[in-house]
């Protein structure tokens, strides 16, 4: 796998945390966001107290957050991306939403992802342009301590997307 590529995390919650902690800790460089101010406010600090529950040095502990940036809108988090992880409430309308944002902002060669284990990837990406960049990743919760991500491809995934997607997340 390919270090320091740009991911974005949309959604700073339990899962959000988990995943851009998760993605740091294994060298990429993270931007995050939520809408909810209080959520961006503490994400350090709960990546760290995560991090120190798992055993992790204070040297590299403060490693690890210098490779996660904290956004304050969609848009900030993902215009560099090279990859999209949304992490946000199970609900279909909210999911579109989010991925119309996202892909206004991102670059056209960004993949998303949409961490649900409930809803069909296809649904909630079918109103995406570029259908064709998109899946979903189901990872178990939290995502920092079990190492298993379930990757979905949608009826529209291009073969090339899910295999890169497979290679960040195998390591």
């Amino acid at each position: 796998m390919r270090n320091n590529r740009q991911i974005a995390v949309i959604g700073a919650g339990l899962m959000g945390h988990g995943i851009a902690l998760t993605l740091a800790r294994a060298g990429q460089l993270v931007a995050i966001t939520d809408p909810t101010e209080s959520a961006r406010a503490s994400v350090a600090h709960r990546i760290s107290n995560s991090l120190k529950a798992m055993g992790e040095t204070p040297d590299r502990i403060l490693g690890i957050l210098k490779k996660i940036e904290i956004c304050e809108t969609t848009a900030g988090a993902v215009g560099r991306a090279e990859v999209v992880f949304e992490a946000a409430p199970e609900k279909l309308d909210l999911k579109q939403k989010i991925f119309a944002e996202i892909e206004a902002h991102a670059p056209d060669t960004c993949i998303f992802a949409s961490n649900t284990s409930v809803m069909p990837i296809t649904k909630i990406m079918s109103n995406l342009r570029l259908k064709n960049r998109a899946l979903g990743t189901h990872w178990w919760n939290p995502p920092h301590m079990i190492p298993l991500v379930e990757v979905v491809s949608t009826e529209w995934t291009d073969d090339a997307v899910a295999e890169d997607m497979m290679a960040l997340l195998a390591d």
